[in-house]
């Protein structure tokens, strides 16, 4: 059966010395791979058609939902040509690509199709100091997708206003309360700033992102303190836990994170 739908390009591999594999998300039909025949060729119809981060419209044989599929036509919608000249945006663009390739399910998926769009059409003009904040934003999407949000409701008596840090269980998703976990301090969890959850939930509230929404909260209050530092808390919970609950590998999120960060004094701690 042929059928169209627009998708971006996640990753592309070599299948033969002419030909590619394909991993795509689209609108329609979710995370699919296809198979591109003579892509390499010197009179290729593909040549420029699609490459990494390019949103396409493509026209393939599908065959069963879970098969590889075979091209047909591919026309590209975004080149998203300011990412050629940006190092950060692309390092970015690639993590967010692989998170996605590896999270993704071969269903519909047309809110993680559009977060996906609008995180790359972001990346194209945003600054350096915003992309870390994309980063958290899209990453809350995406667990918010696969129906793994975390809970970040407190219960005022085991968590007071005036207690600054809280603990959170990483394996409930949920703040550590004695009225959910008769186990108590055996569950695996970490310690959250309040200031670092209520960025948390700014995170999660939001549909788009915008920049100029969470630089406040992106800036410590007191350079010195490490504890203040939110960049560094937002990092280190949303790394934990994604690798648990999607159970991915730390090392690609720990290298993106050391790539984009120059400054050694604002190092991210991915989790691992």
């Amino acid at each position: 059966m042929i059928v169209k739908t627009n998708a971006v390009a996640l990753q592309i591999r070599g299948w033969s010395k002419t030909s590619h594999m394909v991993t795509w998300l689209t609108e329609d039909y979710g995370k699919i791979t296809t198979v591109v025949k003579g892509a390499c060729r010197p009179k290729s119809a593909y040549l420029g058609q699609y490459d990494l981060f390019y949103t396409c419209e493509l026209l393939f044989y599908r065959r069963g939902r879970d098969g590889t599929h075979m091209i047909r036509e591919c026309t590209p919608l975004q080149h998203r040509e300011p990412l050629r000249f940006n190092w950060r945006g692309v390092c970015a663009a690639g993590y967010l690509a692989h998170l996605t390739a590896r999270a993704a399910t071969g269903h519909e998926a047309k809110v993680l199709y559009a977060d996906l769009n609008h995180a790359l059409d972001t990346l194209c003009d945003c600054d350096a100091g915003s992309i870390e904040a994309l980063i958290f934003w899209f990453e809350m999407r995406l667990l918010r997708h696969n129906g793994i949000s975390p809970d970040f409701r407190t219960c005022p008596q085991c968590h007071p206003i005036g207690t600054q840090w809280l603990r959170f269980s990483i394996d409930s998703g949920r703040f550590a309360c004695a009225h959910f976990d008769e186990r108590g301090a055996a569950v695996p969890s970490v310690t959250l700033h309040r200031d670092v959850i209520k960025c948390l939930r700014r995170f999660a509230e939001c549909h788009h992102f915008r920049a100029r929404h969470y630089t406040p909260f992106m800036t410590p209050k007191n350079k010195n303190d490490k504890k203040m530092n939110l960049v560094l808390g937002l990092s280190r919970f949303l790394g934990i836990f994604i690798i648990f609950h999607l159970d991915l590998p730390a090392a690609v999120r720990r290298v993106a994170f050391e790539t984009l960060n120059t400054n050694p004094t604002s190092m991210c701690v991915t989790g691992e």
